[in-house]
């Protein structure tokens, strides 16, 4: 059996191209010209939370607001001044699609990227920035090469250097990966996968790197089949924490993902969270992310969970490829919208 013919073995090869997808696309040079006062990243999926991470990347250096849409329909604040980056992998997103064509109607100056598909036609169609990445990927693993591009997209928008800031980190990220392979007690990967195992965990996080909690989270779900839920430092100790403390719950795990390079307004926060739940004997978990900057950390935190979800699917005995459910979702939406079929609305 070849490494496409197994699953694991395949997930694990796209999971370790990371570092090398993101160099790739960080040296490959993005020819654009923005004058704009906002920007939109269009997606689903693996291509919006890289987004996500591109814009909690920008939070501290950008000079203008950078705002990930999930949803079809545009919010009425995006005009002729937004810059937006239209992002799917497939080319064939129905949602990313729609949020295309309402771009489309605003006149404002649009960036795609993606592997080919109905996308790529329209772009071409309309003479509009277009990148394309790489086919043959699970577009949830394509976060390499989006990130880079994006970033580098980012920078021409918003006057910020974060294709810089991910550069000098890849070096780092190099050997963080060699460790996340290593198949002894020091890779943390095997460490909190066990911990997960038979749990439902709950990443808790920095706010500013929310996204990293959610990649997590699509992570877990698609290639180790559980669910999982998040929440956000220093929110959690202003309303979730009493939950925790007077109803806790065998089954569930929480997952405190703290980077060493934070605000100093944050100061002793994620310590007086510790101790509380260790006072009303809450179980949890703690993983500190060391790093030399922020964007450091960020980024290990990124790939930790990606090995994380390989090696609890590994222990789960599941195929981490396949997303039936997804594809079967995705046939019925199709079958709807030709039928014109209108989803009744229950009665209360």
């Amino acid at each position: 059996m070849n490494d496409e013919e197994n699953p694991l073995k395949e997930l694990l090869r796209q999971i370790n191209r990371f570092v090398d997808d993101l160099e790739h696309s960080l040296n490959d040079r993005i020819r654009l010209d923005v004058d704009c006062d906002n920007a939109i990243l269009c997606g689903m999926g693996g291509s919006a939370i890289s987004g996500d991470v591109v814009a909690d990347l920008c939070v501290e250096v950008s000079d203008i607001p950078i705002e990930v849409l999930r949803y079809p329909s545009l919010p009425g604040w995006v005009s002729k001044r937004t810059f937006a980056v239209v992002a799917s992998y497939s080319g064939n997103t129905h949602e990313t699609l729609n949020m295309y064509r309402e771009v489309t109607g605003t006149g404002c100056p649009v960036a795609v990227i993606c592997s080919g598909g109905e996308i790529e036609r329209i772009a071409k169609e309309r003479g509009d920035y277009l990148v394309k990445v790489p086919p043959g990927i699970q577009p949830r693993q394509s976060v390499g090469f989006m990130i880079g591009y994006i970033s580098k997209m980012m920078d021409l928008a918003a006057g910020t250097d974060v294709a810089g800031m991910i550069r000098d980190t890849l070096p780092l990220l190099r050997e963080y990966n060699e460790l996340l392979n290593e198949d002894d007690g020091n890779n943390p990967a095997i460490l909190i996968s066990e911990a997960i195992h038979g749990k439902i965990p709950v990443i808790c996080i920095d706010a500013p790197a929310s996204s990293v909690a959610m990649r997590w989270r699509s992570q877990l779900a698609e290639n180790s089949k559980i669910s999982s839920f998040s929440w956000t430092m220093p929110e959690f100790n202003h309303n979730e924490i009493v939950g925790w403390t007077e109803t806790p719950r065998e089954e569930l795990l929480p997952i405190l993902l703290m980077p060493n390079v934070h605000p100093e307004c944050m100061n002793g926060i994620p310590e007086s969270t510790n101790a509380t739940l260790e006072k009303n004997g809450v179980p949890f978990y703690q993983v500190t992310m060391d790093g030399r900057n922020r964007t450091e950390c960020f980024l290990k935190a990124l790939m930790l969970g990606d090995h994380v979800s390989y090696r609890l699917a590994k222990l789960r005995g599941v195929n981490p490829i396949e997303v039936k459910p997804i594809v079967s979702l995705k046939k019925e939406m199709e079958n709807n919208m030709k039928t014109g079929v209108k989803q009744r609305v229950p009665d209360l």
